[in-house]
């Protein structure tokens, strides 16, 4: 990381900050080893001398994530192989699990329908509109437990 793109994330962190802190932060850190520190690190002991609780992490996206997880798949360590297929599984287990209130629900809601509207068309429409919900559940909770499984892995790799 260059200093300009590194004083500029220690910019974006700080933001909790006011303006003249952010700028008496920024002089003190200009001439730290860019190459080893982090700017959520900086950030972080920043707030913390400042008394203030907050904490930054650093933002992955979804494929930075997913990238983390084949490296360390990668790694041929045994016991983190073990450690990703199980979370697989679990992930995996915890779909299918997901997926029962939402048969129930859909179900209930599905005889309700026959019984009181004859219309197979809202019925129909009912059913994908239900699906399509269970389907952006799963999704989000796929992306979201993806995402924390990776963090585990960016300070082993």
């Amino acid at each position: 990381m260059n200093k300009e793109k590194f004083l500029k994330d220690l910019k974006y962190h700080l933001r909790y900050l006011n303006k003249e802190a952010i700028e008496e932060e920024i002089k003190n850190y200009e001439n730290i080893d860019f190459t080893k520190e982090k700017p959520e690190d900086i950030a972080n002991i920043i707030y913390k001398k400042r008394g203030l609780n907050i904490k930054v992490t650093k933002k992955s996206s979804l494929f930075a994530s997913i990238s983390t997880i084949i490296d360390a798949l990668r790694s041929k360590n045994k016991k983190t192989i073990t450690d990703i297929l199980l979370f697989f599984l679990y992930m995996f287990i915890l779909i299918i699990l997901i997926k029962i209130p939402f048969i129930y629900i859909r179900d209930i809601i599905s005889s309700i329908f026959t019984v009181i509207i004859n219309n197979d068309t809202i019925y129909v429409i009912w059913n994908l509109s239900f699906e399509l919900l269970y389907a952006i559940t799963a999704i989000i909770i796929i992306i979201h437990m993806l995402k924390n499984k990776a963090k585990n892995y960016e300070i082993d790799i």
